[in-house]
């Protein structure tokens, strides 16, 4: 019998991430359209990271 070892990826360092982390980055995207940082205002800013951590229904 043949034992398979557990490999560990760093998560850092992957060209894709996890469905529900791609979704999220593409919300943000949109939020943002193609806008240069120093043109969001603070308060969206805010905005826009605290709906990651809302519940979705």
């Amino acid at each position: 019998m043949r034992r398979s070892t557990k490999k560990e990826i760093n998560l850092n360092k992957l060209k894709t991430g996890c469905s529900p982390c791609m979704s999220e980055a593409k919300i943000m995207e949109q939020k943002i359209s193609n806008r240069k940082v120093s043109e969001i205002k603070i308060e969206e800013v805010k905005s826009i990271i605290s709906s990651m951590f809302e519940k979705k229904n």
